[in-house]
Parts: C-alpha cells; sequence; structure tokens
C-alpha cells in the first residue's frame, strides 16, 4: 500500500550543506547584506539619524511605535511559518520555535521604552502601521501561500545579523541624546539578540531548509527584496516627522 501522508520533513533529512559549505555560504551571505549596509546609508534618507547626536523626538517615537507595530504584525506570519517549516524539516521547526519564544514578547519592550518618553499604550494602539509594514507583513502571507518558508525565516536573519553588527553603535548614541534609562527595552532586546546569538540561530533553521542551488539563489534575492520594503519604511518615517514642506509634496 502507499503512504499518502507527506509534508512531515520525514524524507532525507541530511542538509544540503555540510558544515564547511554552511559556514562558506554564510560568509557569503554576510558579505552581501554588509554591502546592502552600505547602500542604505548611502541612499536611504537619514539612515544614521539615529546614530546622531540630535536626535528628532517625532522621529525616534515614531520609530519605536513602528517597530513594536512589525513585530506585532509579523509574529503572526512568524508563527504560520512554524507550520510550513515543519513540513520541510522538523529540525528547522525545532530551532524556529525557540527563536520565536524567545523573540514573541519583545513589541512590549519598545512600548516601555515608549511610555518612558511619554507615548502612552493608549496612543501606540491608536496609531495605525505605515503601508509599507503592511506590505511587509503581506510579503510574508505571500511567501507562506506561494513559495515556502524560506523567504520569512531568510528576513529574521538579515535583521539579526543586521542588529548584533549595528544596534550597539546607536544604543551608545542613543544613551546620550535620549537618555540611558529612557532606553531599557531597547538594550534588553539587543542583549537577547546578542547573547543567545540569534543570528547563529536562524542560520541553523535557514541550513536545513536549504535544499539545492535553487534555494541558494532564492535566499540572495530574498534578502534585496525584504532591503527594498524597509528602505520605503524608512522613506515614509522621513516624510512623515524630518521631511520639508517642499520635500513632502515632492
Amino acid at each position: 500500500m502507499l503512504n499518502r501522508v507527506k509534508n512531515v520533513g520525514y524524507g532525507d533529512r541530511t542538509p544540503f550543506l555540510n558544515a564547511a559549505a554552511s559556514l562558506n555560504l554564510r560568509g557569503e551571505i554576510d558579505r552581501i547584506i554588509d554591502t546592502q549596509v552600505e547602500q542604505w546609508y548611502a541612499t536611504v534618507p537619514q539612515a544614521a539619524h539615529l546614530e546622531g547626536k540630535d536626535v528628532n523626538s517625532a522621529y525616534y517615537k515614531r520609530h519605536l511605535i513602528e517597530t513594536a507595530w512589525r513585530i506585532r504584525l509579523l509574529r503572526v506570519a512568524e508563527a504560520k511559518a512554524l507550520v510550513e517549516v515543519a513540513k520541510v524539516s522538523p529540525e528547522a521547526a525545532q530551532i524556529w520555535a525557540h527563536y520565536e519564544q524567545e523573540e514573541m514578547l519583545h513589541d512590549d519592550l519598545f512600548i516601555q521604552d515608549l511610555e518612558r518618553v511619554g507615548v502612552s499604550r493608549e496612543e501606540f494602539l491608536a496609531t495605525e502601521p505605515y503601508l509599507s509594514t503592511k506590505l511587509l507583513a503581506g510579503f510574508f502571507s505571500y511567501l507562506l501561500d506561494h513559495e515556502g518558508p524560506l523567504g520569512v525565516v531568510a528576513y529574521s536573519y538579515l535583521v539579526e545579523y543586521v542588529n548584533v553588527k549595528l544596534e550597539p553603535r546607536k544604543l551608545e548614541a542613543l544613551k546620550a541624546s535620549v537618555g540611558e534609562k529612557n532606553i531599557i527595552g531597547q538594550v534588553s532586546h539587543s542583549h537577547t539578540d546578542i547573547n543567545d546569538d540569534h543570528p547563529g540561530e536562524v542560520w541553523a533553521a535557514l541550513r536545513f531548509l536549504i535544499k539545492g542551488e535553487q534555494d541558494i539563489e532564492a535566499l540572495k534575492r530574498y534578502l534585496t527584496e525584504h532591503q527594498k520594503i524597509l528602505a520605503m519604511y524608512f522613506s515614509e518615517l522621513y516624510i512623515d516627522t524630518l521631511a520639508k514642506p517642499q520635500d513632502k509634496a515632492a
């Protein structure tokens, strides 16, 4: 008799990438992201604003609001992704579930920092997310429905890699501009990313999801696509808070 059961990850579970190949690919991906970061600073309006000495209060508060909303919206799609990951690789699903368990409630860390600078939870809830944030959540849903979970997990690697590399510098700047006691939530979030090696954890899940060369190429495309949507967000943020009237009209 033919067993009709499928999509439970019981096929050949040997990773396509052995340990050495995984290390080499991760290095290549990291270099791609580093290049994207350079392009980011060169092309996104006020990309380094939060690293400066004179942080605009409206920009800062709106960024925290949007960060909390991104966590809230994306955790729904990322929870759905666990189902799709489990169909491909139980090992990746276990890693992804642990990672999500650590990240799932971090929206509250940013909301607490908002309260420290005078933005109430009620005001946060009354602020609708930007279109770019909605599009990012929608892109996740599209990926899960039509391409699979690889692109969703790729987003987390991009964000975690960049956060671990750049967030400490930004937080040092914010200590001076906003006040150390006002960024406790963000510091706690960063400590989790760094001390629990979230980039390494997400990469371990990615390794089990990569089944061939086509997935490697898709991974590289996903990084570019996610970068474009995130750039849309920072452009919206800039126009909403920092742009001069003539720039907003344009």
